[in-house]
């Protein structure tokens, strides 16, 4: 059984929440709801976490099937 490689997780979970925060802040941005870093900073924090969860659960379901 291969291990889950913790370093492909985090990196996964940092372009997946930066991508994720843009995004986001440019649809707010359209929709009138203007510029606010704390929100940024939520939606980058909100995506990372929930990226690497996701890739972690994918990594963890393939590792059960071999």
């Amino acid at each position: 059984m291969a291990e889950i490689s913790k370093k492909r997780i985090i990196t996964t979970g940092l372009i997946g929440g930066t991508i994720f925060s843009v995004i986001v802040t440019l649809f707010d941005y359209f929709f009138g709801r203007g510029f606010s870093w704390p929100r940024l900073l939520f939606y980058f924090i909100f995506g990372c976490l929930m990226y690497g969860f996701l890739t972690y659960r994918n990594f963890k379901k393939h590792n059960k099937k071999s």
